[in-house]
């Protein structure tokens, strides 16, 4: 029996070390949030914040997109970002690529990504339309989750909408108390 319970905790050990192998090789990865208002023409605008979650540079973000295709529940617009990188759209999904000398998005930095769109914050977040990947190389590969060139397959989540600030509270609260003060003064002349 003791040999029997050697035997598979000496089994396990191998397991755990070969996973624990296996993740530490993938060295690139990457959180976002998303987040839209309305725009015109019956467009909403929406804001991307990807963080570079590795220890390599990342230079490319290919949004919408996996290995079953272009995910996007409609054709994107007006793709922009403040890295510089170059904007492609392609069908219903967008390429933002460093193919230029834009800086690269390093480890522990976030950027922003934006682009117009038709579709809801709900048809956006709904899998699989927001499944995303990023790239350590300019130019976007058709691969995800390859260590060295590409993140695990990502989703946006829904960012947190920040609550009111006291100082707005007080504001609202003034103006409440002085149009108050103007009525009652303008009854008693």
């Amino acid at each position: 029996m003791n040999k029997a319970f050697t035997s598979i905790c000496f089994a396990f050990a191998i397991a755990v070390g070969l996973a624990g192998s296996a993740t530490s090789s993938h060295a690139q990865g990457a959180v976002a949030t998303i987040s839209e208002v309305s725009g015109s023409g019956g467009l909403f605008d929406y804001t991307i914040t990807l963080q570079n979650t590795g220890s390599v540079n990342l230079n490319s973000f290919w949004y919408g997109w996996t290995l079953g295709g272009n995910n996007l529940p409609s054709i994107p617009s007006n793709p922009a970002n403040s890295l510089g990188w170059a904007n492609v759209l392609a069908g219903n999904s967008i390429e933002w690529e460093n193919t230029t000398s834009a800086p690269s998005l390093a480890p522990g930095d976030s950027a922003t990504f934006t682009f117009a769109s038709p579709s809801t914050l709900a048809a956006m977040t709904t899998a699989p339309a927001g499944e995303s990947v990023a790239y350590t190389t300019g130019t976007i590969q058709f691969n995800q989750g390859l260590a060295g060139q590409s993140t695990p397959v990502f989703s946006p989540s829904v960012a947190a909408v920040p609550e009111p600030s006291v100082s707005l509270l007080g504001i609202a609260s003034l103006i409440l108390a002085g149009s108050f003060k103007w009525r009652t003064a303008s009854r008693k002349s």
